[in-house]
């Protein structure tokens, strides 16, 4: 019953409101109310800072290692999201991962094109890295175009010879700015959020004439091989389930140290509406678990700080 209601309040909201021709401006503060109705996680400090050039919170709960630290890219298309909207969903995730959390501002389209939102990314993990943070102590993630952001900075500092970090999550990555999946057609009627169409102008907001670029869209990667290990999560009432299935295949056939999990009937980013609806905070902890597993395993193998060949 209530992922009922949740798909129901996305389906009257997208035909009462939604519309492709509002300002910036209007996208971002309609996204800061929406998210403004979910439930707050207790037992968190919210703590304001500043990362170079932008605006940055720490999110920090009780009793968790304060040697490790979760760096959240939020999603919005890359034109929208923020702080604000996104600080309760990082905030479960950084308690289920025993961690304190570190959230920017990156820069959005359409103002800052790509490769804006990666350039900003990099900055935070070199940031951070600065502060005393060990690549092995930090973890990055993020949802919807913070999914697809979280791949495209790990591939960037593989690029840039940068360590990688202990492990990456993506929750419903946004991994093809084309939505060229032919199975998308057939199963519209299936997502309440999500349609194709929204998706290509979307992509053109970010990457202009560049959105079969593979940092823009890591759907068209070539190799992900000496990137950090990789969670994936998904759920198929969403358009974008089936580019991530067949990333998830690609993965495997590499060998990457990748794990992936569906959930049924789950629409795009479910995991904020944690606290309410029992499939994202089993999402939630599936996250904690991945990531505290990934610590063990780092320090059970006394592995060196990861640095690409």
């Amino acid at each position: 019953m209530r992922n009922y209601l949740v798909k129901l309040f996305f389906r009257v909201t997208k035909f009462l409101i939604y519309r492709h021709d509002y300002t910036p401006a209007s996208y971002r503060k309609g996204m800061d109310l929406l998210t403004s109705f979910l439930r707050s996680p207790k037992g968190v400090r919210y703590e304001p800072g500043k990362v170079e050039h932008m605006d940055a919170l720490w999110i920090r709960p009780d009793q968790v290692d304060t040697d490790s630290v979760v760096l959240f890219l939020h999603g919005g298309a890359y034109g929208m999201g923020s702080i604000r909207s996104h600080k309760k969903l990082a905030a479960r995730i950084a308690r289920s991962c025993k961690s304190q959390c570190l959230i920017i501002e990156y820069r959005l389209a359409p103002e800052n094109p790509f490769p804006a939102a990666i350039d900003d990314a990099v900055l935070a993990v070199q940031w951070l890295q600065n502060q005393g943070f060990r690549p092995d102590k930090i973890v990055i993630g993020g949802d919807s175009a913070g999914g697809g952001l979280t791949i495209a900075t790990l591939m960037k500092l593989k690029e840039l010879n940068i360590g990688q970090p202990l492990a990456a999550f993506c929750l419903s990555p946004w991994l093809d700015l084309e939505a060229s999946c032919p199975e998308i057609e057939g199963y519209q009627k299936n997502d309440p959020f999500i349609d194709r169409e929204s998706v290509r102008i979307w992509g053109k907001k970010y990457a202009g004439g560049q959105t079969t670029h593979p940092m823009a869209s890591p759907y068209y990667c070539e190799n992900l091989s000496g990137t950090a290990p990789l969670l994936i999560q998904v759920g198929t009432s969403e358009i974008l389930l089936f580019e991530n299935r067949k990333f998830y295949e690609k993965l495997l056939k590499e060998g990457h140290d990748v794990q992936y999990e569906e959930y049924r009937n789950m629409i795009h980013v479910f995991q904020v509406f944690g606290g309410f609806l029992p499939q994202a905070d089993r999402a939630i902890e599936s996250i904690g678990r991945f990531v505290l597993t990934k610590s063990r395993q780092h320090r059970r193998a006394g592995q060196p700080v990861r640095m690409n060949a």
